[in-house]
Order: structure tokens, then sequence, then C-alpha cells
């Protein structure tokens, strides 16, 4: 939706396609269409598949990445191609590499096609499902998906300097990295930086049905928070944040950890009740809002590095890292020191508003923007 509201705010005329569940409040959707004057035509997730349709999936390698393959179906082509006359857009742009299948469409039209990938979607899938001969087999056609993105766009914009990086080995050139942009509506100009005896920690992840967020919540509950405990009883609070903690985490969520769920307002949470964030990064791709939103906010981080995805976050400057539990605790302990967690709260501030400004993220997207004009 940041994104959306970004291009309405530059000027463009913006109309929207997009797919949705059964479980979602439509109404809702539609609300926000009307408030924001932007049309959003919806696909519902689950079309029926005839006979012919279903075997293609099975025998036909490319057809098993099936993120990808939902957009072959018809109801997602009519409606594209209807829309796409009634609009006569001058450019499109897909949210998502596995919609690659719709591309035809504008193509024969000679309308620029833009592609923001939110992850390497191949790599990001074995880290989540693990490694195996079925995910192995998965992984060909869903690595195929990003190949033939990078053929059929005319502009990339990847979401990590890590994952423009990748682009460009498999043969990208018209890229640039285009970080998450809500993260300009969070930045802060400053922090209060507390000097209190017991220190508020926490980790937030969305859901943890992910898998990467029930990992790293482990490593919080089952290790870092019970050798804090040991090591300085009462001095420590951790605060878990998000829903659907796994019942045999929550039953863990005792003396120095106390499950959150979703706050009410997180903005003040995050502005008043914590000290540092501990945000393991075990595996994922992409840019994890659950990373860089305590980082705009001069929170004091503790992450792990991989999590930063080539930003330019270093080590004792503007975060400190860690990966074992022991690094963990460790500097979780270092952090008691307010003059250290002063100092990672000034210097993130600073890279934070100048890596992730409205008036930067304008500037990246014009210029992709601009060298499809130039086609």
């Amino acid at each position: 939706m940041a994104g959306f509201l970004q291009l309405k705010r530059l000027g463009f005329e913006v109309r929207i396609i997009a797919k949705y569940f059964d479980w979602q409040n439509v109404d809702e959707i539609m609300s926000w269409s009307r408030e924001h004057n932007i049309k959003v035509d919806l696909i519902k997730y689950g079309e029926r598949r005839s006979f012919v349709q279903k075997l293609s999936k099975i025998i036909n390698p490319i057809n098993w990445d099936g993120a990808a393959f939902e957009y072959k179906m018809p109801d997602a082509q009519n409606t594209v191609r209807e829309v796409m006359q009634e609009f006569n857009p001058d450019i499109a742009w897909f949210d998502y590499t596995y919609l690659w299948p719709l591309y035809h469409i504008f193509q024969k039209q000679n309308i620029p096609i833009i592609t923001r990938s939110i992850n390497f979607e191949a790599i990001h899938f074995l880290q989540e499902d693990g490694v195996s001969i079925v995910n192995l087999l998965k992984f060909i056609p869903k690595f195929f998906t990003e190949l033939k993105m990078i053929r059929n766009s005319d502009y990339i914009f990847a979401i990590t300097p890590k994952e423009e990086r990748l682009y460009r080995n498999l043969g990208a050139q018209n890229i640039a990295t285009l970080p998450l942009r809500s993260l300009p509506n969070l930045l802060k100009q400053e922090r209060e930086i507390k000097d209190r005896d017991v220190l508020h920690l926490f980790f937030m992840g969305a859901s943890y049905n992910v898998h990467h967020n029930r990992k790293a919540a482990e490593l919080i509950i089952k290790d870092v928070a019970p050798e804090l405990e040991r090591q300085m009883p009462g001095k420590f609070m951790f605060h878990i944040l998000g829903k659907k903690l796994p019942e045999d985490l929550s039953k863990l969520c005792k003396d120095n950890i106390k499950e959150e769920g979703f706050v009410d307002d997180l903005d003040l949470f995050l502005r008043d009740k914590v000290d540092i964030a501990v945000i393991p990064s075990i595996m994922g791709a992409g840019m994890q809002q659950k990373i860089f939103e305590p980082l705009v906010y001069g929170i004091p981080s503790i992450i792990s590095e991989r999590g930063i995805a080539g930003y330019p976050y270093k080590h004792e400057e503007h975060v400190l890292f860690a990966n074992r539990k022991e690094e963990f605790v460790e500097n979780i302990l270092r952090l008691r020191d307010v003059n250290l967690r002063r100092t990672l709260s000034i210097n993130s501030l600073e890279l934070s508003n100048n890596i992730f400004s409205k008036e930067k993220l304008d500037q990246i997207v014009t210029k992709g923007l601009e060298s499809c004009y130039d086609q």
C-alpha cells in the first residue's frame, strides 16, 4: 500500500489488480480504494481448474512453481487483459517476480514492464522449506521464474543490495535497490535512551507460522532469555510480539519472557516501552521489516549480520551483530552501558534517515520510471 500511495503522490494515476483470499475482508479493501481514489480490481484465489489445467501443472516442470501457475489461469489472464484495454497504461508495474505469466499481455502492446522483487524466491523457498529431493525439484521452476523475470522486465527493483548483486550476476542491467517503502513513514529524528535498572528487550514477527520467525523466537525463548536470567536475574525482560506463537513456545513465556501478541499501538510500544531490539535472522531472504523497523526508530539493536542484506549498517557503529546464543547474550550484557546504547541509536538514526528518506526513495522510483519513458 505504501508503494501504491507513493506512485500516486508522485503524480501518477494508479490502477490495481490483485488477488485475494476468502478470509480477507473485501469491504475493507474497497473502502481503502475509495479513500485514496485508486480503483482496485479483485480476483479470487482458488479458481477451479479443468482436467487439462491440472494435468499441465503435473507434466510441465515450468508449471511446478505454483505461485506463477496461479497467474496462468483464465480469470487472471482475462481480468488483466480487460483492465489493460480499458485503462491503457503507460507502464505495467508488477509486485513479485512470479507474475511473469501476465507479461505477454503488455508486451503485445509494447508497454514497458517494471518488476519489484521482494525476495529471490528460489533461494527463499529452500531456506524456508528445507533442502530435500522434492524441494530441489521445485527449486528449478522457481529459479526459472527469476530468469524469466530478468529477461522480460524493462526495469527491476530489487529489495536489498544483496539481491541486486545477485540479479546483476544473472544478467539484469536496468536495476536498482528499492527498500521497503513503508520505512520513510516510520523514520524518527531522535530517540530518548532511558537509563534504567531493568532493560526491556523485544522480538517481533508478523506470524510464527512463518518458519524463520519461529526459529528466531525459539533461539530467544529457549536459549538467550534463560541464560540472561541465570547470569543477571531480574535485569532483562523480553517481550515477544506477533500472532500465532506455537503453544510449545507460548508455555515457556514466563519469568523474564512475556508474550505480547499484537499490541494495540505498536508505535507507542516501540517508542516508549522498549530499550533494545533482539532480532536473530537464521534464514529467509528479502528485507525483513522486523530488522529495519527498530533501526529507523533508533532502537539499539542486536541482529544477525545476514539480515542486513547488504545495507551499510556496521557492527559497533550502528548495530551489534550476533549469530550464536553466546554472542547475543554477550552483546545484550554490553548494552547495559547507556552510553553505548545512545551511540548506536544516534548513528542508526543518522544512517537510516540518509538511505530510507522519502526523498531518497522517490528519487529511486522516479529514475526507474523515467528509464521506461525513454525506451
